[in-house]
């Protein structure tokens, strides 16, 4: 892996706000972004988002904290094809695929192959809180966003329904939702913004810890706060306590390793979080690998961060910047429908899946 883990990055369901039974599942770094393109206000979306009929459409939960764009690939295709991903074993699938046959023109032969069912809102929040249970998800950093109070309450009616039970620190929170989020423009003030238009898809937020961590590294003499060596990070992969008052530096299997003992699961390879050993507060694992994958693979990224951006004076000149971004930002999205179409980790093509829409 070349590319540090990304600023944002999401799987979401989007519901037809003309026909509500109509549901889609994608994944995207800018959620806004992606909402305008499937509404057909910009360049791009996907082709069973496209009916005019249909629109506009809404983005009623995200699912949010992957680790990589590949990873919400794998999160977004198991969640699309819930009864077909190997992530889930056979026996704890809700949706069940039925056989479809047909006939090739050309030989005459029939084939069957397994077709995905229709599946309902209920279907796509009761497999989602499945995904969230099963081996390979349970102990990635994701949190669950809902901007929709319905689509909330079937969450909620599902989990008093079902005996099987998230993990406690999964965080699933009901956004607060005053806005129009189909018609709200991306440039609209973000003060005032709601729901999707309101998270921070950038790195912005971890730029005061990159200059403290910085300034800490440059300095020489630093001890683990766990085995109490000597850190040296131009040779070994170290990780900085995120708390402002706190200036504990660890190697990263050091404190990987503490923390997994505070977890006490046998079977866990990399931790959720555990107790800084110089301040003893509460970190989340997430945190602090964003920051290092940064550092080490992101001097791009750092630098952007960094850089000081000056104000054009010509406005013919900024409305010509601000096209070229648009259109750097659909070429990726167009990018994402590609990838979206072709990557499996279950070992399925997924080349048909823009043949029908979930109603």
């Amino acid at each position: 892996m070349d590319k540090p883990i990304p600023a944002f990055y999401c799987c979401y369901l989007l519901r037809s706000t003309v026909r509500r039974t109509c549901i889609y599942v994608g994944s995207t770094p800018n959620p806004v972004r992606r909402l305008r393109q499937h509404n057909g206000h910009s360049k791009g979306g996907a082709v069973r988002t496209s009916r005019d009929s249909l629109r506009p459409w809404e983005m009623a939960v995200l699912v949010t904290g992957f680790p990589s764009k590949i990873a919400a690939l794998q999160f977004e295709w198991a969640w699309q094809n819930t009864h077909l991903t190997r992530h889930i074993p056979t026996e704890d699938r809700i949706t069940q695929s039925r056989m479809q046959v047909r006939v090739s023109p050309r030989s005459g032969k029939a084939r069957k192959r397994p077709a995905r069912p229709r599946a309902s809102l209920t279907d796509k929040v009761a497999n989602l809180h499945l995904l969230l249970r099963v081996k390979s998800f349970t102990r990635w950093p994701l949190h669950v966003r809902f901007f929709a109070d319905d689509v909330h309450t079937v969450w909620e009616g599902w989990q008093k329904q079902t005996p099987f039970k998230l993990r406690a620190d999964i965080p699933i929170h009901l956004e607060n939702m005053k806005t129009d989020l189909t018609t709200m423009g991306v440039s609209d003030d973000l003060d005032f913004a709601r729901g999707i238009h309101a998270l921070d898809v950038t790195y912005n937020d971890r730029k005061a810890q990159l200059e403290q961590t910085r300034s800490l590294l440059e300095v020489k003499g630093h001890r683990c706060g766990v085995c109490k060596k000597a850190v040296r990070p131009k040779k070994v992969l170290a990780v900085v306590c995120p708390e402002q008052d706190c200036q504990t530096i660890s190697h990263l299997t050091c404190l990987s390793k503490h923390f997994l003992l505070e977890d006490r699961n046998k079977d866990a390879m990399i931790p959720l979080e555990g107790h800084c050993p110089g301040c003893n507060k509460r970190l989340e694992w997430a945190t602090m690998a964003k920051d290092l994958s940064l550092r080490v693979r992101g001097e791009r990224e750092v630098e952007d961060l960094f850089k000081v951006r000056r104000q054009r004076k010509a406005k013919n000149g900024s409305a010509t910047a601000a096209a070229a971004c648009a259109e750097n930002d659909e070429d990726e999205d167009e990018d994402e429908d590609d990838e979206e179409r072709n990557i499996s980790n279950d070992g399925f093509s997924t080349e048909e899946e823009d043949a029908e829409i979930s109603d």
